[in-house]
C-alpha cells in the first residue's frame, strides 16, 4: 500500500471514513490487511477529530480551543471505560444519547468501539464529557501511550501552511466547506507514505499535492 500503487480496498475504506467520520467495516479483509488498515485509519481519525465532533465554539469555547485536538500521549482506556459504565449503570446507547445532548456527534457504535478497542483519537474535551456523565475523572478513563513517529509526522503535516493551502484548493474542487476539506484531505495522509518508509512530512505533503493537482487537471479537462 503506497502512494504510487494504492490498494483499492484501502482507498474504499478511506472514502467511507471521509463520508461518515466513523471506522468502516473491515470484515472482508484478511488479518494483515485488517490490522494495517485499522492502524492507518486510527491515524486518520486523529486528524478527523480536528474538525468534527466538538461543540460549537459559541457553546463551549474552552473545550473547542483547548480540548479538541487528540492527545498523542493518552488514550481512552477500554477497560476503564467499561468499568465506569458498569458502576454508573449506563450502557452504550445511553452514553451516546447524553453526549449528543451536550452537542457531541457520538453514536452508539462509537461507544462500542471505544469499549472494544479504546480511543486514541478521542479528544480531551470529549473524554472530560464522558467522565462527567459517568461520575469519574478523565485521568481514571485514560491510559498513557507512546506516540509513533508516524502520528507525530501526521500532526506536523496537518499544522503546516502548505497543508492548509492544499485544503483550500480541495474545498474549491469538491465545493465543500474548508473544515470538510481538511478532514477529507487529512484522511488520505496515510496513503502518502510508502510502505516501510520512515514518515517524512515533506514527502507526505508532496504526495498530497500530486493528488490535488491531478484532481485539478481532471477538472480542467472536464
Amino acid at each position: 500500500m503506497n502512494a504510487k500503487d494504492p490498494d483499492p480496498k484501502f482507498d474504499a475504506r478511506v472514502d467511507e471514513f471521509v463520508r461518515t467520520g466513523r471506522m468502516p467495516s473491515l470484515e472482508d479483509l484478511d488479518e494483515p490487511e485488517r490490522s494495517e488498515t485499522a492502524a492507518l485509519l486510527d491515524i486518520a481519525g486523529l486528524v478527523w477529530e480536528l474538525g468534527h465532533g466538538a461543540p460549537p465554539l459559541e457553546a463551549d469555547p474552552i473545550a473547542a480551543t483547548l480540548g479538541l485536538v487528540p492527545d498523542l500521549t493518552k488514550s481512552l482506556d477500554k477497560r476503564a471505560l467499561k468499568s465506569a459504565m458498569l458502576r454508573a449503570r449506563i450502557d452504550a446507547s445511553e452514553l451516546a444519547r447524553r453526549l449528543k445532548a451536550r452537542e457531541w456527534s457520538v453514536e452508539t457504535r462509537d461507544v462500542f468501539m471505544w469499549t472494544s478497542r479504546g480511543g486514541p483519537d478521542v479528544p480531551p474535551a470529549l473524554i472530560r464529557a464522558v467522565a462527567d456523565i459517568l461520575g469519574t475523572t478523565s485521568d481514571r478513563l485514560t491510559s498513557q501511550r507512546q506516540a509513533t513517529a508516524f502520528e507525530v509526522a501526521v500532526r506536523e503535516v496537518v499544522q503546516t501552511p502548505a497543508f492548509e493551502a492544499l485544503a483550500q484548493r480541495w474545498a474549491l474542487l469538491q465545493r465543500s466547506s474548508l473544515v470538510a476539506a481538511r478532514s477529507a484531505l487529512a484522511a488520505r495522509v496515510p496513503l502518502a507514505v510508502n510502505r516501510g518508509d520512515h514518515p517524512d512530512p515533506k514527502q507526505m505533503l508532496a504526495s498530497l499535492g500530486e493528488v490535488v493537482a491531478s484532481l485539478e487537471a481532471n477538472e480542467r479537462r472536464d
